[in-house]
């Protein structure tokens, strides 16, 4: 008898082992790296992959303001998000792949975030409302090669924040 475990672990060792193992020698090795990544980060919780993902003195830049200047600070308000949307799923609608040089890529990415708020989040208690189709995210990547390793430098991310925040509030 094969257990939900097993083919969730299958999953995210195959998604691991294809995002591991990238050489990103073309922009379609690129594009499914950042789907592979975004699924692992987000649908399948392995959020401590960020700091395998994002360098360490990574910038991202959110619509409200905020900016984080390392993986930690990036781990943290993933995890809070996660918190309040324990079934959160990242579907990834297009990424858009340009290769500046052979060790720098500019990539564009567009998803929706799907979940139902049924964790505590910063705005409160669980209000029991999901998210639908209404929870657009465009992002901006630079990947660089450091090191012998892909990661992001810098992002620019622009999440639905209004309507995280409606369905967050009771």
């Amino acid at each position: 008898m094969v257990m939900k475990s097993d083919i969730f672990m299958d999953k995210v060792d195959e998604l691991s082992e294809r995002v591991y193992r990238a050489e990103m020698k073309d922009v379609e090795e690129v594009r499914q790296y950042i789907k592979d990544m975004t699924a692992l980060i987000y649908d399948y919780k392995m959020t401590g992959m960020i700091y395998d993902f994002y360098a360490d003195d990574v910038e991202i830049f959110k619509q409200d303001c905020r900016k984080f200047c390392s993986p930690d600070e990036f781990f943290k308000d993933v995890i809070t998000f996660e918190a309040a949307f324990p079934d959160l799923i990242a579907d990834v609608e297009n990424v858009i792949v340009n290769k500046a040089s052979d060790d720098f890529y500019k990539v564009f990415r567009r998803l929706r975030y799907r979940g139902t708020n049924t964790g505590l989040s910063k705005y409160g208690p669980a209000t029991g409302k999901g998210l639908g189709n209404n929870c657009l995210n465009l992002t901006l990547m630079y990947l660089k090669k450091i090191d012998g390793k892909w990661k992001i430098i810098m992002a620019v991310d622009s999440d639905s924040e209004d309507w995280i925040r409606e369905v967050q509030t009771i």
